[in-house]
């Protein structure tokens, strides 16, 4: 498998993440949903592009996979062949899409290392705020170099904890039924539930203890499984709401601190019985 340079990889996505950021000051709000995919396919296109040329000069061996808009499917026959081979990257340079379009300075960029059909590295870059999350399979996660770890609460009782949707999540009408039956169930448990951003960079608030706990319903592989690995790196538990493992596809997201992780989901898996 193809060794990387962590540390170079990061500055790619720091000099993509100041190029976005010149536009997103640059800019007006974009009102209307026409106007508002076709900017995206612009901007986000562009940013996605650079990325892809400079990661395939430094790692030729590795793939790429077309983005949340284009489907979860490598994008033509070589890249294919890379990915079958196990190695691919996965890469969002706009997680909250629609915060940028409209000049609100809550997105993040992410790039996840796949190997095998599991995320080894990943990074979510706050590019507005200077904010690096990376983390790596097996050495811990971090936050602009520091290492970080999930809070120590036992349980989601009174906590502070977040939840969000997929893109076009209305077109999922049992995730959108699961969602309300899910924040009926949480809202009189815990002291206040937020969407405070960028689906990426909630679960890197889980891992560093900001938030004690996130869940989601629908699938949002692109923006979820580079999360996943920073909360398991931050010594939390990232699954579906179910316990089952959290992979590409998957229909659901809960991650907290193992204790508050506990309770969420017998929680969850509670109003969804009821």
């Amino acid at each position: 498998m193809t060794a990387i340079d962590t540390e170079e990889v990061l500055a790619l996505l720091r000099e993509a993440g100041a190029g976005l950021c010149e536009t997103f000051w640059r800019d007006q709000p974009v009102l209307e949903v026409d106007e508002m995919m076709t900017a995206f396919r612009r901007i986000d296109g562009a940013a996605n592009a650079r990325l892809k040329r400079a990661l395939g000069r430094l790692y030729p061996a590795i793939g790429w996979m077309e983005d949340e808009m284009g489907g979860a499917e490598a994008e033509d026959a070589e890249t294919a062949a890379l990915a079958e081979r196990g190695e691919y990257w996965i890469c969002d340079a706009i997680d909250g899409a629609v915060q940028f379009l409209r000049a609100i300075p809550n997105w993040a960029m992410s790039l996840t290392l796949m190997r095998e059909g599991v995320p080894v590295f990943t990074a979510i870059f706050d590019a507005v705020h200077d904010e690096m999350f990376h983390a790596v399979w097996g050495h811990g996660a971090y936050r602009n170099g520091v290492g970080i770890r999930v809070n120590d609460r036992v349980s989601h009782y009174q906590g502070i904890v977040a939840t969000s949707q997929p893109p076009f999540a209305g077109r999922d009408r049992r995730a959108v039924r699961q969602a309300g039956v899910a924040l009926s169930a949480m809202l009189p448990d815990v002291a206040a539930v937020r969407n405070l951003s960028a689906t990426s960079l909630q679960l890197a608030y889980v891992a560093c203890g900001r938030l004690d706990g996130f869940w989601q319903f629908g699938d949002d592989g692109f923006n979820c499984i580079g999360g996943m690995l920073l909360v398991h790196e931050a010594g939390g538990r990232a699954t579906q709401v179910d316990g089952q493992p959290y992979g590409l596809g998957a229909a659901s997201m809960a991650a907290a601190a193992p204790g508050a992780h506990a309770s969420m989901l017998l929680r969850l898996q509670e109003a969804l019985e009821a």
